[in-house]
């Protein structure tokens, strides 16, 4: 619809109420789940951000059966984001966390055409490159699911003497997999296909990494149906870049077990 969605007036009391799976987008995201509810007596959701020149009209047509609410109706739609939503002026910064705000709006619309009051949900963009004491990142330019491998010494060093950070393995410490400043990847981007549009993986130590010899890998878990991706990989510390490569994936690159060890090796690097 033509318009800013703060224009219509608010002239019925129903709501709607917004689930996105999460709060996280990055610029370019594609197909983001957006489910809700809207109601009394409301069948449709007005979605959109307010100083946009245009909002979407969704359908909500069938009775909301998981809660006692009564002439509730559900929905269910996605969000796809323009990758130059970074230089947005929809966006509100927030320089503390170096993360920026979209303000969606929902709004319960009726069959008659009437709107009801506007329920605002923040859409968090995190920024893309990210501090530490040592950064390897890979990012590529397809809608495709890419893992980033790196391969590390060890503080307390395996049969191999090193261990792999990966998606399957998000840290150098395996008595802290979750968080900490020993090696942590920080988001399987594009996992199994669900376009996220970040593109993007870096694992990232936060305390001082461990000295030796790194291996970094560039693994084609999918194409997701696209025929090719780009790709460049760097590592870097505040001093300055260790580390840096560039390269084609296509479909042959997919063959390989999705192991540890697996991928391309894009570059390696000692540290210090």
């Amino acid at each position: 619809m033509r318009g800013s969605i703060a224009g219509p007036p608010s002239t019925i009391a129903a709501t709607a109420t917004l689930f996105p799976r999460n709060e996280v987008i990055y610029p370019g995201a594609s197909n983001k789940s957006l489910t809700g509810n809207v109601g009394p007596d409301a069948n449709a959701v007005a979605l959109g951000v307010a100083g946009d020149d245009a909002y979407w009209l969704v359908p909500a047509l069938t009775p909301d059966t998981s809660s006692d609410l009564t002439d509730y109706f559900t929905f269910a739609t996605s969000l796809s984001l323009s990758p130059d939503l970074a230089g947005s002026t929809l966006l509100q910064s927030n320089p503390d966390s170096g993360t920026s705000t979209l303000f969606l709006s929902s709004r319960a619309v009726d069959n008659a055409g009437n709107f009801g009051k506007a329920t605002i949900q923040p859409l968090i963009m995190y920024a893309l490159g990210p501090d530490g004491t040592l950064v390897v990142s890979l990012d590529w330019d397809a809608p495709v699911d890419l893992d980033l491998h790196v391969q590390t010494p060890l503080l307390a060093p395996n049969d191999a003497g090193l261990v792999t950070v990966w998606a399957k393995e998000r840290s150098a410490d395996p008595n802290n997999p979750d968080a900490g400043p020993d090696g942590v990847l920080d988001f399987d981007s594009n996992e199994d296909c669900q376009i996220d549009g970040r593109d993007r993986e870096n694992v990232v130590w936060t305390g001082q990494p461990p000295a030796g010899h790194y291996i970094v890998r560039v693994d084609a878990f999918s194409l997701c149906g696209q025929m090719s991706a780009a790709w460049h990989a760097i590592a870097y510390t505040p001093q300055g870049t260790l580390g840096e490569a560039s390269g084609v994936l296509t479909g042959a690159a997919t063959r390989e077990a999705p192991t540890a060890g697996a991928g391309l090796t894009a570059f390696e690097f000692d540290y210090p």
